[in-house]
């Protein structure tokens, strides 16, 4: 735009083609909201902890965790989700998983453009860190999305944590040949596997597919054992999801706007 004075100025319109507010598709990433308390004993098959986050199990295994909001976090941020085991699990069997998970909207999605031939990459950005008993642990991050016919697509990468808090990047090319559902139904999941069993490890797989790795829930080759021992420790803080292939710093909401987002759950 030209200025009164006679110099050019660039208008920023959009960062990596996605918006400039409100490009956090995540719910209480910075794990400030917690309305139905700050500690939770964990062993049903799948319970909300901290606002729009749950603790989930699958393949008959009961992840028997202790889920806090925790005062640990990285600069910029003042809180985050801890888990820690309180039943050991030494062997993971068949398809045993243990997993925290968040669930989003489809009709929040429309703009990544999928099933189309403009589909846009997504990219996801969080903290997370160990404890020193399972410091070099490597986990691995799921996305799991729905279309119209309620048909799942996913993609996974692994992540080692260690005892100091990382930011990790991971980028992910868009699903041209499947749509997301356009409704308040599932539309995607985001899930961190802590515990996978043999039956759901397999390689990392960076392309949308519905047949990716023959299973529902998929670990990476590599996958360490969180259930392995109850000194383990396990903390996540600015989760963000966000359209195109940069990680932007992570979006700050008021507690008002986030707040009102997690009264929806």
């Amino acid at each position: 735009t030209m200025a009164s004075d006679g110099t050019c100025t660039a208008k920023l319109t959009s960062v990596g083609g996605g918006q400039l507010s409100h490009r956090n598709k995540a719910f209480n990433g910075a794990m400030t909201i917690s309305q139905r308390g700050t500690s939770f004993d964990l062993n049903t098959s799948s319970a909300y902890t901290l606002d729009r986050f749950k603790v989930t199990d699958s393949g008959g295994i009961t992840f028997d965790v202790t889920a806090t909001q925790d005062s640990s976090a990285p600069d910029g941020f003042r809180k985050s989700l801890k888990l820690s085991p309180d039943t050991v699990e030494t062997s993971m069997s068949g398809s045993e998983n243990g997993m925290i998970m968040q669930n989003l909207e489809g009709q929040d999605l429309q703009d990544f453009a999928f099933g189309t031939s403009s589909a846009k990459k997504i990219t996801i950005s969080f903290y997370a860190k160990s404890g020193s008993q399972n410091n070099n642990h490597q986990y691995t991050l799921q996305i799991r999305k729905y279309d119209d016919s309620n048909n799942r697509n996913m993609v996974n990468r692994a992540f080692t944590v260690t005892t100091s808090w990382q930011r990790y990047t991971m980028t992910f090319d868009g699903d041209t040949a499947e749509n997301i559902r356009n409704d308040n139904a599932l539309g995607m999941q985001l899930v961190w596997h802590l515990a996978t069993g043999p039956s759901d490890i397999h390689g990392a797989s960076t392309t949308f597919g519905r047949t990716v790795n023959n299973s529902l829930y998929s670990g990476v080759t590599g996958q360490s054992n969180f259930l392995d021992n109850t000194n383990n420790e396990f903390y996540l803080t600015g989760v963000q999801v966000e359209v195109g292939d940069i990680a932007t710093s992570f979006e700050h909401r008021s507690h008002g706007e986030e707040l009102s987002r997690c009264q929806r759950y």
